[in-house]
């Protein structure tokens, strides 16, 4: 309690010190997540004497509720959490403070490096990184006994499952969130970035060669692995692996809950390298804290950000949750569960989504762009992207 109690001072007095103004949260956490959070907010008000309000606010309604009221002075201090991606029109918007002169050298050491990424935008650090998520390849072990050790064998063993009940390997492949795997391995990528690591909306990688051969490869899951019919969607694909009749799919933590409710055993993996050592590696996302730049306790308000975040509080929300830790200190505390271990390591070199405003044109003609793709085998692959491309150019 020493070490928190002095990590938590050393932010507050570059501010000036601590005053027992109370502040409040705007949060859209239920459940366990919820009462962790107001766990927390009890323990720093018994340690500091700043009271928190938690407010519930639904996650749909957080942004546009923050850049209508914040700079009226009627929003929250903070928000907690909010999804990384959804940072770059606030932060533009200016209602976001930066919150770059908190992380401390000690705390960007401890910090994953994509987590970080995640929240800076245009060269400074909008938020403070809770935890990780996004997907890996979940293998339902009673159909699956023995995990593949490369994507030959996740191929072979998936098409030796597939018949009239069961499904081999399926997930939301017309989904560009979880297909960005197969593009990002194969050169592809949205947004290119300039020399100080900013995100460049100009520099668009969605028609390139990298993601003609991403696509290409989707289409060999349907047209000649035999693996991912027409039809498959996210609900099919989950609802196939929650009754048992599927052995492998790719989707992300928030699963495992409803998964381990139907009783099915799984092992969560990285998508296995191919033989010649080739990695896969997709989209991420990182839930984190923002704090409002018109906020009047912004000192408190950021110090409760920065205890949230400490090593402890996130083994806490991991062992409650699930929720992989952006603290390298909690996950490695938290790596002896299997499944928290087998995101982790899914997740080690996956790329955060963009967080520019600019990302919100691409979704749809990307979308659109695969269906077409995977509709028929003779698709025009890159006539389709350089489509999908124009469409996001001109939005």
């Amino acid at each position: 309690m020493k070490k928190i109690l002095f990590t938590v001072m050393a932010f507050a007095t570059l501010f000036g010190a601590v005053q027992a103004q109370g502040i409040t949260v705007w949060t859209h956490f239920g459940d366990a997540e919820l009462e962790w959070l107001q766990n927390e907010a009890a323990a720093f008000e018994g340690a500091f004497g700043v009271p928190v309000s938690l407010v519930k606010v639904e996650l749909g309604e957080i942004k546009q509720k923050l850049l209508l009221s914040a700079p009226e002075g009627e929003a929250a201090d903070l928000i907690v959490p909010i999804p990384h991606d959804q940072i770059g029109e606030m932060a533009s918007g200016g209602v976001l403070a930066d919150m770059t002169g908190f992380a401390t050298a000690d705390y960007l050491a401890d910090l994953n490096k994509q987590a970080q990424l995640a929240f800076t935008y245009n060269g400074k650090l909008f938020g403070l990184p809770m935890y990780v998520e996004g997907p890996a390849l979940i293998v339902n072990t009673d159909l699956v006994p023995e995990a593949p050790a490369t994507f030959e064998d996740m191929i072979a063993i998936a098409q030796g499952l597939t018949n009239d009940d069961t499904y081999g390997f399926l997930y939301d492949i017309g989904n560009f969130y979880f297909s960005y795997i197969w593009i990002n391995s194969n050169g592809g990528y949205v947004f290119g970035r300039d020399a100080s690591g900013s995100l460049v909306a100009s520099d668009l990688g969605l028609a390139n060669e990298g993601t003609v051969a991403g696509a290409e490869l989707m289409k060999k899951f349907r047209f000649d692995y035999g693996l991912i019919p027409t039809g498959v969607d996210y609900g099919v694909a989950d609802g196939l692996f929650i009754d048992g009749k599927l052995g492998m799919i790719y989707n992300g933590p928030w699963a495992i809950p409803n998964y381990r409710d139907a009783g099915v055993n799984v092992k969560v993996m990285p998508v296995p390298p191919t033989a010649d050592g080739q990695y896969f590696n997709g989209f991420m996302g990182v839930q984190g804290i923002l704090l409002n730049q018109f906020s009047a306790n912004s000192v408190d308000a950021a110090n409760f950000a920065k205890w949230i975040t400490r090593p402890a509080a996130q083994v806490t929300l991991a062992n409650l949750t699930g929720k992989i830790p952006s603290s390298n200190k909690a996950a490695q505390e938290v790596s002896s569960d299997p499944i928290i271990a087998g995101f982790a390591a899914a997740l080690a070199n996956a790329v955060p989504m963009p967080n520019i405003p600019e990302m919100g044109n691409v979704w749809g003609p990307m979308g659109d762009a695969l269906t077409q793709i995977l509709d028929n085998q003779e698709s025009d692959v890159p006539a389709i992207l350089n489509g999908a491309a124009a469409q996001v150019e001109g939005n």
